[in-house]
């Protein structure tokens, strides 16, 4: 395999877990390329390495005009000696409950699931038996185009943009998500690993939010017993020194609403919130976001909402008020 034969992502890949001194995994990752799902799809570029699964572009024989990606379960395939059976069956476990969430929870902002398929993994020894001899699942869904929402925010806020005239934009992408995610809440889910590298920006003018890791939506749990992933920065000072102290996640809309508002002061202030510390209300409020949104992220990141449902009633009722107050007014006054 030459440079030459990758394309410009997979070049990036590439460096990037050179770089974390995993540069053979890419090339063993690239091995997959061209393996086919029961003779209809086709695993094509690479198009990204995250924590548990690698992403490919998928092509369906069926319907060559159809956009589709395809999940695989994440091992360290360059390291064949510390894969054992538990490794193989605990990743698959992963993409095996993405694939069942993004079935059973119906939500419109994930992405369309086409379907758990299978391949013969050819970077494993299957005459070794047990996991080593069983298929290879691979979650196929929609391919959500656009920009990561970290990517854009990063482009936007780090540019040369006026950001005043970004103030209708950003109130979208707040809004926007709050929907999302109160929608996921509604259906009895949360979203654990929130944060804006989850969420996809799509579209124009409107800007219209999707999440695309289904391996983050979890049930609320009240014992604290099952997986949460999450980035550490997202939590609640009190739950990341309580996580640190050994202590489990109990998922819970009341966290799922103040992990949103870390989430959502990412989004109007272009600052990632710190682990164990506050938001920084001063840059809040400094924001190119209006006033009610401003303080809809404060009150969700304080715990002042007991749910993201909750906190986008009240930010639409204010909305209300608003007109309706104007309205009011005698034409000269508005």
């Amino acid at each position: 395999m030459s440079d030459s034969d990758l394309t410009r992502r997979e070049r990036r890949i590439a460096r990037r877990l050179d770089a974390r001194g995993d540069g053979p995994l890419f090339r063993r990752l690239h091995q997959l390329c061209g393996v086919r799902m029961r003779e209809r799809f086709e695993l094509g570029e690479l198009l990204a390495v995250g924590g548990e699964g690698a992403i490919y572009r998928v092509r369906d024989r069926g319907n060559p005009q159809s956009r589709l990606l395809g999940k695989v379960p994440l091992v360290k395939w360059h390291r064949p000696i510390k894969i054992t059976s538990k490794v193989l069956r605990a990743a698959r476990d992963v993409i095996e409950h993405e694939a069942r969430v993004l079935t059973v929870v119906g939500c419109p902002y994930l992405p369309q699931c086409e379907g758990l398929q299978q391949f013969d993994n050819p970077l494993l020894e299957s005459e070794r038996g047990g996991e080593f001899g069983k298929p290879e699942p691979v979650l196929v869904m929609e391919y959500l185009a656009g920009q990561d929402l970290d990517t854009w925010l990063c482009r936007v806020h780090r540019g040369r943009v006026d950001l005043r005239a970004l103030r209708a934009t950003l109130d979208r992408l707040v809004v926007g998500t709050l929907q999302a995610l109160s929608d996921l809440e509604q259906r009895g889910w949360v979203y654990a690993d929130l944060r804006p590298g989850n969420l996809r920006v799509m579209g124009r003018p409107r800007r219209r939010i999707r999440l695309i890791d289904a391996g983050g939506v979890v049930q609320p749990d009240p014992t604290g017993a099952h997986r949460f992933p999450h980035v550490p920065s997202y939590l609640p000072p009190d739950v990341f020194w309580a996580a640190d102290k050994g202590r489990p996640i109990v998922a819970t809309t009341a966290l799922h609403a103040a992990m949103a508002g870390r989430a959502l002061y990412e989004i109007a202030t272009g600052e990632a919130p710190q682990a164990a510390k506050e938001i920084d209300h001063d840059r809040l409020a400094a924001a190119p976001v209006s006033t009610p949104v401003a303080e809809t992220i404060a009150a969700l990141a304080r715990g002042g909402h007991p749910g993201c449902r909750a906190a986008l009633h009240e930010l639409a009722a204010r909305a209300d008020r608003r007109i309706r107050g104007a309205s009011a007014l005698p034409p000269t006054a508005r």
